[in-house]
């Protein structure tokens, strides 16, 4: 509860004995107790407390006793009996209108008293209501920052996505650049594997020119036995040209190989390279997926809230 609350609270403490009290000390001062100069004698109170507490303090006092003029016995007597039919008939009179002042000073009393409570009831529910409306004015704050925190995170989700999609749009044109250079190295390697085979139809050939030459030689030593030294040379060049030749045939499929080989690191290089590229570029693609997927999130729990705040009550909102 408020401190606003409590102070509409009315103090019900001033009791019929403090009334009392303060009204036979005013009088006897010789003061008449009214309710001001009780009310200022007590120092607080509710006024219609202390009027319904001082009319019962005057209706319990005895009536004075009026004093006897000195007049002549036979006056004294008429006017006695005059004065008692007047009296009495005054004491009827001013009891009847004091039975009633008493009536309508209890009823206002009590009609004040009613209306106190009233008023510290509807204090109280004011203050309740001020409670209620600094809560609601807090809610709308915090929303108003959630909201605000929501669309700073959704910006920077949009911005990381942005990224992702740079990202991506580089890694697929180093895809496509290692796609190239391995269509490159693939035509290479067949051209490579062209130059081998024409070389192989090449040893091939010489293979069989050595044939033919093998075949002239044993025709030549048939004819030219005779020419032993001469025959014996030469065969001993012959052998040394085949050594030689067969070496060379030896040495270029060696380098040939070698080639082959290389290009062929080269191409799993560049296909594991193109793999790899490809790896990145699916996981990219994954994560704007999802960076899609939280913004389309943020951006709805936005909507909701925004749709929210607009079917707020306009009391509420006033408040």
């Amino acid at each position: 509860m408020s401190q606003q609350a409590k102070d509409a609270e009315p103090a019900n403490t001033v009791t019929y004995e403090l009334v009392a009290a303060a009204a036979e000390n005013l009088a006897a001062k010789g003061t008449a107790p009214t309710l001001k100069r009780v009310r200022e004698y007590l120092g607080s109170g509710s006024p219609n407390i202390i009027q319904r507490h001082l009319g019962a303090w005057r209706a319990a006092q005895p009536d004075p006793e009026p004093s006897a003029p000195e007049l002549p016995a036979h006056l004294i007597e008429s006017m006695e009996t005059e004065i008692a039919r007047q009296v009495d008939a005054a004491r009827v009179a001013a009891e009847r209108e004091a039975d009633e002042a008493r009536n309508d000073a209890t009823t206002l009393a009590e009609a004040g008293e009613a209306m106190e409570r009233r008023c510290a009831e509807q204090a109280h529910a004011l203050a309740m209501l001020g409670d209620e409306r600094d809560a609601a004015v807090k809610r709308h704050d915090e929303l108003e920052a959630r909201a605000e925190a929501l669309a700073e995170q959704l910006e920077g989700e949009h911005k990381r996505n942005q990224e992702s999609r740079e990202q991506l749009a580089k890694l697929r044109q180093e895809v496509d650049m290692l796609t190239r250079q391995l269509e490159e190295q693939r035509q290479a390697r067949v051209e490579s594997e062209r130059q081998t085979r024409a070389m192989e139809a090449d040893v091939a050939q010489a293979e069989r020119n050595q044939s033919v030459a093998e075949a002239q030689r044993e025709s030549a030593l048939e004819q030219v036995r005779e020419k032993s030294e001469q025959l014996s040379q030469a065969q001993k060049e012959l052998q040394a040209e085949r050594t030689r030749h067969r070496q060379e045939v030896s040495d270029l499929r060696a380098g040939q190989k070698q080639r082959l080989d290389a290009i062929e690191r080269s191409r799993q290089e560049s296909l594991k390279q193109a793999q790899e590229a490809i790896q990145r570029a699916t996981k990219a693609e994954i994560r704007a997926e999802a960076l899609n997927a939280t913004q389309a999130a943020l951006k709805a729990r936005m909507d909701a809230m925004q749709v929210k705040q607009r079917q707020r009550p306009q009391g509420s909102s006033k408040s």
